[in-house]
């Protein structure tokens, strides 16, 4: 029996370098190691365009190593978009172009051009054969549950499969689920026990295709495959099976093919779990409960397929928001012929930051910066390339319905929001040198379906699959989950009695009322010095009158807003800013150049100007108010899970600014806010 392995090895856009080398010692080096060590091991690696460019610069030996395993025959590399995008997720053309361009680049590693490719997250839809087909691939993987689904049957799943679309043909090779829930996690002798019945039930070919973290870098698993042995013992067991063939997948995907077979939309099965929330998710698990009671055989859950990856972008709006703005950005990119922009413009699309499952994800807000730095340094150079300063762009870039002005000067990049209470939710200073500093990319808190069921604090060292039981870091995480009713953004204007307090505030209770979804009405002009924004807007009862002006000079806004409310009622504008995290003592904020507090420090104040401190990215953010008002102040804490457990994440702090109206229900509040760099002292 003919046997293919092929691993994906990845790290993100932007995670932090020490990540990146505990991975690299305890997972790729090894993993490598071990490929060189045992001669009769064949094997396909894709390693993703971030991670590979790492490596490049950090262990130029390890590149080095790889291109002579596939010169002798004994390894190839797989192609992909070039720092691992929803390939659909993209125009069709974009697509091509980064699936071109890299394996060019990998082809000078190994001296040949792939012709295979790793799918990102095995996110499928049924254009891709003629994308990839025009791109030069001629096969690519995916699970064999994609198979399944699109009827293959038996011995069909051991063997290359052909689907087409639009005449163009892709061969695809279907990674073994069984395997891929025993390797590293059973025994060797497990493992060996299931090839040998795969091998006598008549197989003529298994394919294992998974994430290569998955031998060192997932909890427990460096110990297991390194110090334990496992994967020695493995490679040697192969090795020594006179029934086993090894072969590299590029040769054994030129079987005999089954097929044709047409896959849905689809990706492996925890993905289309992921994406469903709420009453969605809750009608999910109860079908999937009536399966298993009613005694079907696990094949017949292959139809129960859950969501689709692009509804993370329904989600999660600040998902969509950096979607729909790398969509806008492409034309200026393109038009810009800078190679660096559109390899900036290209890093911007990495998928890590766009989705939430197991892993942080969206969570991250450090994954999250980096797309936007990437995005911004993109438009950045194809803006000075062009000779395009100031950008004004209005458009639905969220695809909400709503047209969205995006305005990009020399020093600030701003997103406003006109129908949805004349609120700013990217916000990014742009420092002299054109370094982007983004300071809006809060996270607004979301209901997950783990929130029902988040377990005690734990320590668990053995060896696991992300798929497991996990535990919270911390006690008490599930007093800590607060969904926010609002978009934790910038100039949010909220109404709420003279009664409320703070804590209600900052839990987003429903007693009180904000204006993002209440339009009446909206207009713009623009002059040589700034873009001036007025809109009315009603809820019940109450209406504001709002102007809003960005200035094209300055890195600066300015809100002013008219309240007519119930007299003595409690009315402000929230601020939400993202300093990445909450404990660091080089920021913090300050209220009247009174005392610095952290980021994670609640507070209430009485003053007329907030200092906003970040001497790590070396910006100030400035608010003042042209009277005193009342300033609450409280930390944004998500509480998520991570491939490590349940966990707190610091996604900003929100600072919310307010007075009471007179007799007559009229509060008028005039908040402007500048950012400005910070020196060395």
């Amino acid at each position: 029996m003919k046997i293919c392995f092929c691993l994906h090895n990845h790290q993100p856009v932007g995670n932090f370098d020490h990540v990146m080398d505990s991975a690299y010692n305890d997972c790729y080096l090894p993993l490598l190691e071990a490929l060189e060590n045992h001669h009769g091991i064949l094997c396909a690696i894709h390693i993703s365009g971030s991670l590979l460019e790492w490596l490049s610069l950090s262990h130029p030996d390890y590149i080095e190593r790889t291109g002579e395993l596939c010169r002798k025959s004994r390894m190839e590399l797989l192609t992909s978009g070039r720092y691992e995008p929803i390939l659909t997720g993209f125009r069709r053309s974009d697509a091509v172009q980064q699936i071109g361009d890299y394996s060019g680049y990998l082809a000078q590693i190994s001296g040949r051009k792939p012709e295979g490719l790793w799918l990102t997250e095995r996110v499928w839809e049924p254009q891709l054969p003629s994308i990839l087909a025009e791109a030069g691939v001629s096969w690519a993987v995916v699970d064999d549950i994609h198979l399944k689904r699109a009827g293959a049957r038996g011995m069909d799943l051991f063997r290359p499969c052909i689907t087409e679309d639009s005449g163009r043909i892709l061969r695809l090779l279907g990674s073994n689920q069984e395997l891929r829930y025993l390797i590293p996690f059973s025994s060797v002798e497990s493992v060996m026990e299931k090839l040998r019945e795969m091998h006598d039930c008549g197989a003529g070919m298994v394919f294992y295709g998974d994430d290569g973290e998955k031998f060192g870098v997932w909890p427990g698993t460096c110990k297991l495959c390194y110090e334990d042995g496992w994967l020695d013992r493995f490679f040697s067991e192969v090795e020594s099976a006179d029934w086993l063939d090894p072969m590299l997948p590029s040769e054994a995907v030129r079987s005999e093919a089954a097929g044709p077979f047409y896959i849905p939309a689809s990706s492996y099965t925890e993905m289309g779990e992921w994406t469903l929330h709420g009453p969605q998710r809750d009608e999910y698990d109860k079908l999937r409960e009536q399966i298993d009671t009613h005694g079907r055989t696990s094949d017949s859950r292959i139809f129960l397929t859950g969501g689709f990856w692009r509804n993370f972008l329904s989600i999660y709006p600040e998902s969509k928001e950096l979607h729909g703005r790398i969509l806008s950005a492409e034309p200026l990119v393109r038009r810009s012929e800078d190679e660096e922009a559109l390899h900036h413009f290209w890093r911007s699309q990495c998928n890590c930051a766009f989705w939430h499952g197991v892993f942080g994800g969206i969570y991250l807000p450090h994954l999250r910066e980096a797309l936007w730095k990437e995005l911004h340094r993109a438009e950045l150079k194809a803006l000075k390339a062009v000779d395009g300063y100031p950008l004004v762009l209005t458009a639905d870039v969220n695809a909400d319905g709503s047209d969205e002005t995006l305005i990009v000067s020399q020093t600030q990049s701003v997103l406003i929001h006109p129908q949805s209470g004349l609120t700013v939710s990217e916000l990014t200073f742009l420092h002299a040198d054109g370094e982007p500093v983004p300071l809006g990319h809060t996270l607004s808190r979301q209901s997950e379906e783990y929130h029902k069921s988040i377990p005690g604090a734990g320590n668990d060292e053995g060896a696991s699959t992300i798929h497991d039981d996990m535990a919270s870091k911390e006690e008490g995480l599930a007093d800590r989950v607060t969904i926010d009713r609002w978009r934790r953004i910038c100039f949010s204007d909220l109404v709420m009695a003279s009664s409320t307090d703070s804590s209600s505030w900052k839990q987003s209770a429903p007693e009180i009322t904000h204006f993002q979804k209440s339009a009446v009405s909206s207009a713009m002009s623009i002059t040589e010095a700034a873009v001036a924004f007025s809109g009315e807007f009603a809820e019940g009862k109450l209406r504001i009158v709002k102007r809003l002006t960005a200035d094209l000079k300055r890195a600066a806004l300015r809100a002013r807003t008219e309240y007519s409310i119930m007299p003595g009622d409690r009315a402000g504008m929230e601020i939400c800013l993202n300093l990445m995290t909450g404990q660091s003592p080089d920021r913090y904020y300050s209220v009247d150049s009174g005392e610095a507090h952290l980021m994670s420090e609640e507070g209430e104040f009485h003053g007329k100007r907030i200092e906003v401190s970040d001497c790590w990215r070396k910006v100030r953010t400035v608010i003042e108010v042209t009277c005193e008002a009342d300033i609450w102040v409280t930390p944004l804490e998500s509480v998520n899970r991570s491939e490590s457990g349940y966990e707190r994440v610091h996604q900003g702090a929100a600072f919310y600014i307010w007075g009471n109206a007179d007799e007559t229900g009229i509060l008028d509040l005039d908040i402007a806010m500048h950012m400005e760099a910070l020196h060395d002292s």
